[in-house]
């Protein structure tokens, strides 16, 4: 009998605190979120690139090896400043942290900062948060632990047209 109410025991128990480490890695992943929403309002590229996976990041990077390349080409260097909203030293030197800080990628996500958190769902080492956007729109993000740290994966716009 006692066997039997140990083991009851055991298994509450474990379920308790698998409870519970969920809920902390909620809690860290809303956090992240609110840090999110800080940097993409503030335009703060050096936050948001510590946010991103390795893999958006790798991503950003790319983009921004595109962008500083067309602009290399281009004829208008005024108008491309203009689209992008940087200076031509800027564009010239583009690197991923800089993309972020252009008016690409603020374009995609500038809804971010006003959006309402709806739900977060963690599961081991990754997570899943939807929110909505203040027009209405259900918008989600996958997130990874990486470095002991909860990083977005977020798709890059396009990088030029």
């Amino acid at each position: 009998m006692r066997w039997k109410l140990g083991c009851v025991l055991l298994v509450f128990s474990l379920g308790f605190l698998s409870d519970s480490r969920s809920a902390a890695g909620e809690d860290d992943v809303r956090l992240a979120w609110g840090n999110l929403q800080k940097a993409i309002k503030t335009r703060d590229a050096d936050k948001i690139w510590g946010l991103l996976d390795s893999d958006s990041q790798s991503d950003a990077d790319r983009a921004a090896k595109a962008v500083k390349t067309a602009f290399g080409k281009s004829s208008d260097k005024a108008d491309f400043e203009k689209k992008y909203g940087l200076t031509g030293p800027e564009l010239a030197g583009m690197n991923g942290k800089l993309f972020l800080k252009s008016n690409r990628f603020h374009g995609k996500y500038h809804e971010v900062p006003g959006s309402k958190l709806e739900s977060v769902k963690v599961k081991g080492e990754t997570a899943r948060l939807n929110y909505v956007e203040e027009d209405g729109d259900k918008e989600k993000f996958s997130l990874v632990r990486q470095k002991g740290q909860w990083r977005f994966i977020m798709p890059m716009p396009k990088a030029v047209d």
